[in-house]
């Protein structure tokens, strides 16, 4: 039975259409991470390396500004496909769209103003300041306050009754539920993770128009790799954390001896429809911590670009069963 369950997800209808969600996670999340990564790395430089934060927390707010835009770009020509070629979407990009057209798009599109705002402040002022933390915290609460909306949007949407325009009065209820807060938390250090493991990738793209040396490069990916681990361990805490919340079930073991609990939640979580997505997601994502391990070690990570790719390969994978698990836990 288990094994027809990892069957099933190999096939090609459902890989495409969670690869096509994935593909748009990594973009969106990254960029919304690369500030994020840029305002934590100006704070956390020392004496010794504070030169080294401030050049890598302007390439990171430049990176997520690349990103937004190429995010942008994809949204923009698959929804003209879709309204003017009539080349349908599926029920997770229309609710999508409904949202990206009200307000956690409005917001976003603020969000997005703010980040070129902070970058172009980089560029003009090379050394941190005052300034670079004020817009920097400012962009990134702006973009949290959007990936809590669209959640909270995401899952006001999800019983099967027509999309109306998003109601702001409803949400404090909502907020007072466990699973936004452990869907916003996931997605919060994923888009680190992401903004990581992708930052290395750029950081060798942009090294022969910006030689900031050898020395600065290899601390930099070394610190990306970093941020991609710590942040991609926590991301998975908080994923197991959700798919216990919507798996187990709380109300039958309430009524139940204490000494039953274990059973239960073998039982439901091993019958839930989204176990084998997660296991896969749980098994990719070490993997992918593992390949990060040789890059923080090596005193000259530029030569592992392999290692970045491969990387960035499980990553992906990763994210598609885990748009998976999604799709079969809340019912996207």
């Amino acid at each position: 039975m288990i094994r027809g369950e990892f069957e099933v997800l190999f096939a090609p209808d459902a890989v495409l259409s969670a690869l096509g969600l994935a593909v748009f996670l990594l973009f969106a999340l990254s960029a919304m991470g690369a500030g994020s990564v840029a305002v934590l790395t100006a704070f956390s430089g020392r004496k010794k390396t504070k030169v080294f934060a401030d050049k890598l927390a302007k390439q990171m707010a430049e990176f997520g500004v690349i990103v937004l835009g190429l995010c942008l770009i994809l949204i923009s020509i698959r929804w003209g496909l879709w309204t003017f070629a009539d080349w349908e979407v599926s029920s997770i990009w229309r609710r999508f769209y409904h949202l990206f057209f009200d307000i956690p798009g409005h917001l976003a599109f603020v969000a997005t103003l703010t980040s070129i705002i902070f970058t172009r402040v980089w560029k003009q002022k090379k050394k941190s300041s005052s300034v670079h933390y004020v817009l920097g915290s400012l962009s990134m609460l702006v973009w949290l306050a959007t990936l809590m909306l669209f959640v909270l949007g995401w899952l006001e949407t999800r019983a099967d009754v027509p999309m109306q325009q998003m109601d702001l009065h409803a949400l404090p209820a909502l907020l007072l539920e466990p699973l936004p807060w452990l869907i916003f938390a996931q997605g919060l250090f994923l888009g680190l993770a992401l903004a990581g493991g992708m930052g290395m990738v750029y950081l060798v793209i942009r090294r022969n128009r910006e030689d900031y040396g050898r020395d600065y490069y290899a601390w930099a990916v070394r610190s990306c790799a970093g941020r991609a681990l710590s942040s991609g361990i926590v991301q998975v805490f908080w994923g197991v954390a959700l798919y216990f919340a919507a798996t187990l079930p709380w109300a039958d073991m309430a009524l139940r001896d204490v000494g039953t609990w274990s059973d239960l939640a073998v039982q439901a979580l091993s019958a839930s429809p989204a176990f084998a997505p997660m296991l896969m997601f749980l098994g990719l994502c070490l993997l992918a911590w593992i390949s990060l391990i040789p890059l923080i070690k090596s005193q000259t990570p530029l030569r592992l670009k392999g290692m970045m790719f491969v990387h960035l390969l499980f990553i992906a994978a990763g994210l598609t069963f885990l748009a998976m698990a999604y799709e079969r836990m809340l019912g996207m």
